[in-house]
């Protein structure tokens, strides 16, 4: 696969010597997206790299299908680094291009993909709803490798909802399909799935004996993120041998993988797994560091099971340790997230989906039997019944979800107006500290939330700006008033002192549970875009999207308000200022966002 690469790579650099245009335009996006559909499981970014390149050049070629696959790669991409809403608007995109073209296999691959994402997310029931989407398409066109995926994809929402038997019934289906197929990834994948269900079923001796033979195929083929995966499975099984040293060395082997990947939902399932292991050996403050670092990525993308796993594990170091209180405390965050996560209402869709699938298999197989099968017809009535019924308590649900709703509304309300109070009470505390900058914190958070508005934010996201904004700069409490106060340029010394604030503001808050990340983003305001900032010289997109807002916002306001060391630059110049660094110091869609508040828009300072 590597030689095929390197040829492929050649050819696309005599490509690139070349203008695009006609045939040669749409031969070199295919090549790109074909070098993207290669390198996305051990490259994602190089892969994100090329589906981009190729999804220009489409546009600017009107090559819809070309279009499509870089859009769909694109999400792959997104998918593989953990960025999840990012991806699923990007497989919308493709899914719309290929229904326009009636192209089948295309639509079908999109549902298997937002399918995928939305397992990440242990979201199932919208998961098993775009599986079975993609397997009716697949058995249409009759593609067996496709098959073959959906049905091994559908197996695996079902293990995670530990109805073994189902999953065991379309693994082994799939299963079937590989070892004719030569589809020697997908057979992996299956060998892999056979492994995980073995070991829960507590067959250790299989379930070795699959992982061996998946890991085999990966390291033949070159899979890095399959290899990794095989890692982390054999582990599972030396770890349940309670053979702790080889566990936590194959979890190591596949976080180091994962790492060199940046697949953060890999990541935060290693450090979680390694951490469990650090319990086992009561090696309390490794298990610390590795459980936080699981549940800070876990929560960042949305891979609910993962974080109530993490929720779990820190509640058992707790208890080890003799602090029953905070184990008590992970242990209820634990319990209520696997509730939502396995409610009733999504054991029903999974049920009906399930059941709608089988029922059209079962009236396919009437129709060739021209209804001779009486016994299969009355098999069919008793499932569209079930199904009747099934949705007549879905419906009983919606009322009573309804109703819920209703009451947990006005408890946000009266808690959200509580958080807002709480947050303009510690605007207030922190500008009495510095009256040379009274307003300061408001006015920020004012052209913040027009920045946010102008970005297209939701009503909830602008209100989440709006308030951490008000409450940027609470870390300068710590620094000494004469500081803040001083009427001329401030000392090395004194500045470093005044850098502190961000960091000083984190830890303040960081304890605090808010609706939003209040301390994350205090934490990052002073970060700058080209990694000159503080505390830590993050770079671009690594820095939280509100903290580059109020990053913005600050300067702006600072440049139009007046300090004891200098007279006011003005608004001007402050526009002056972010365009000239649009790019450099300050995220160029927060700058030209702000330019259009305050030139277009005529936002005025108080």
């Amino acid at each position: 696969m590597n030689t095929d690469i390197k040829a492929l790579k050649r050819r696309l650099k005599k490509m690139r010597s070349k203008p695009p245009s006609g045939k040669t335009g749409r031969a070199r996006i295919d090549l790109l997206n074909e070098l993207s559909e290669l390198l996305y499981r051990s490259k994602p970014l190089i892969t994100e790299a090329y589906a981009t390149e190729a999804m220009v050049l489409s546009e600017r070629l009107g090559y819809r299908e070309g279009e499509a696959g870089s859009n769909r790669l694109m999400g792959v991409s997104k998918g593989i680094t953990g960025k999840y809403y990012e991806s699923i608007k990007f497989f919308n995109i493709a899914h719309d291009i290929y229904v326009e073209l009636d192209n089948k296999n295309g639509i079908a691959t999109t549902f298997l993909n937002i399918g995928l994402v939305y397992s990440y997310q242990s979201r199932f029931d919208l998961a098993i709803d775009q599986y079975m989407k993609a397997l009716s398409i697949f058995e249409k066109i009759n593609s067996k490798n496709r098959i073959a995926h959906s049905l091994n994809s559908i197996g695996v929402i079902f293990r995670k909802r530990h109805n073994l038997e189902k999953a065991e019934e379309y693994y082994l289906k799939a299963l079937r399909i590989r070892e004719t197929s030569g589809d020697l990834s997908g057979l992996a994948m299956s060998y892999n799935n056979m492994g995980i269900l073995a070991k829960e079923k507590g067959d250790m001796k299989n379930a070795l004996n699959y992982h061996s033979m998946s890991l085999k195929i990966k390291e033949k083929i070159g899979d890095r993120r399959g290899i990794s995966i095989s890692y982390s499975n054999i582990g599972d099984i030396q770890m349940m041998l309670e053979k702790y040293t080889p566990a936590l060395e194959y979890y190591r082997q596949s976080l180091l993988i994962v790492e060199e990947l940046k697949d953060k939902d890999g990541i935060s399932n290693n450090c979680m797994l390694i951490g469990h292991i650090m319990i086992l050996l009561e090696r309390y403050d490794e298990a610390l560091e590795y459980l936080n670092r699981a549940l800070r990525i876990s929560f960042s993308i949305g891979t609910r099971v993962c974080e109530s796993d993490c929720y779990r594990e820190l509640s058992d170091l707790y208890k080890a340790m003799g602090d029953y209180e905070k184990a008590f405390l992970f242990y209820k965050k634990f319990s209520s997230l696997m509730k939502e996560i396995f409610s009733d209402k999504s054991a029903e869709t999974i049920a009906r989906l399930q059941i709608r699938y089988e029922t059209e298999q079962k009236e396919k197989e009437a129709e060739l039997y021209y209804l001779r099968n009486v016994e299969l017809r009355r098999e069919i009535n008793d499932r569209k019944l079930v199904e009747n019924q099934l949705v007549a308590h879905e419906r009983l649900l919606e009322e009573r979800v309804k109703d819920r709703t209703i009451e947990l509304q006005e408890s946000m309300r009266k808690l959200k107006k509580s958080v807002e109070g709480t947050i303009h009470t510690l605007s207030r505390i922190i500008e009495s500290k510095d009256p040379y900058t009274s307003g300061h914190q408001l006015r920020v958070a004012e052209l913040a939330r027009l920045i946010a508005i102008e970005l297209g934010f939701d009503e909830d996201h602008v209100e989440a700006v709006f308030m951490i904004s008000l409450v940027h700069d609470i870390g300068k409490i710590s620094i000494p008033q004469e500081i803040l106060s001083r009427p001329r340029q401030l000392s090395d010394l004194e500045q470093e002192i005044v850098q502190t604030h961000p960091q000083v503001g984190y830890e303040i808050l960081s304890e605090v549970e808010f609706p939003w990340p209040v301390a994350d983003v205090i934490l990052q305001h002073q970060e700058l875009y080209d990694g000159s900032g503080y505390p830590n010289g993050l770079k671009g997109k690594d820095i939280l999207i509100e903290a580059r807002i109020i990053a913005v916002a600050d300067v702006v306001e600072a440049m139009t308000s007046h300090r004891p060391y200098r007279s006011i630059p003005g608004l001007e110049k402050a526009v002056e200022e972010i365009t000239q660094n649009s790019g450099i110091l300050y995220d160029p869609d927060v700058v030209e966002a702000c330019r259009k508040v305050i030139c277009e828009k005529g936002f005025p300072f108080p």
